[in-house]
């Protein structure tokens, strides 16, 4: 019922008194040319009280008009402001040290990342929870390797130098699992080659996070430690999209 009755007075003030104004104001305006300047036998014509009446109901509706355009305006402004603030914080260079989980992120690090939460308020401090990929500003050991850069969706990283990793893991088909490969107890991995990893879920209470953002600082759920190497690529390079222009640090 409620529903039903605040559908109606939203068709009442969007659509009916904006069209009850329009109309109005167009019969008012032929009613201003047929009473001035139209000379008929019994020309019939309203009272001075009438026509302030329906004047003053013109005016308010044609006033809500301009009012549902401003409003509509704003918002659409407010859309466009926060889009350009949301951007800022989806891409852009970290500005200070970063503890994410178990990985301290350096300052200078190109950052991209996704979040659905964000509203594109300002002030908001930094965060990295949706983090999708990060180029850092020197190499950066993790699960045992030296990295450059780092992509999450495939867990894969970048690697900075010549280097042995190990141990490497397989899938066997028999236990449904990862277990170590005994036959290759590590790899010789060249600098520009990517290591990529098979990352196990970390158990959590999805009801108790439903409609929040993922936790974030050093309470990330984002664990090197656990990661198995499961082998080294060649290429290509991870992507990481450039800061985006002209807009404030996260945290502004």
């Amino acid at each position: 019922m409620l529903n039903l009755l605040a559908s109606l007075l939203n068709f009442i003030l969007t659509m009916l008194l904006p069209l009850l104004g329009l109309v109005l104001t167009a019969a008012l305006l032929a009613y201003g040319v047929y009473a001035r300047w139209i000379n008929v036998p019994h020309k019939w014509l309203l009272t001075r009280r009438a026509l302030q009446v329906l004047c003053a109901v013109a005016v308010l509706c044609n006033a809500l008009i301009v009012l549902q355009w401003y409003l509509a305006n704003s918002a659409r402004q407010a859309r466009l402001d926060g889009a350009v603030v949301r951007a800022s914080r989806e891409r852009f260079v970290l500005p200070q040290d970063f503890q994410y989980g178990e990985l301290l992120i350096p300052a200078g690090s190109l950052v991209n990342r996704t979040d659905p939460f964000d509203k594109g308020e300002l002030g908001k401090p930094v965060a990295l929870h949706g983090l999708e990929s990060v180029r850092f500003a020197q190499p950066v050991e993790i699960a045992g390797a030296w990295a450059s850069a780092l992509q999450t969706t495939p867990m894969r990283l970048e690697l900075a130098q010549d280097q042995t990793l190990g141990p490497v893991y397989r899938f066997d088909s028999n236990t449904q699992g990862w277990v170590v490969h005994k036959l290759v107890p590590a790899l010789a991995c060249r600098k520009g080659q990517v290591a990529v990893f098979q990352v196990p879920p970390i158990p959590y209470d999805v009801q108790a996070e439903v409609g929040k953002p993922a936790p974030d600082g050093p309470e990330a759920r984002f664990r090197p430690s656990e990661w198995l190497l499961r082998a080294c690529e060649n290429g290509p390079a991870i992507t990481v999209q450039p800061a985006h222009a002209g807009t404030p640090s996260p945290g502004q």
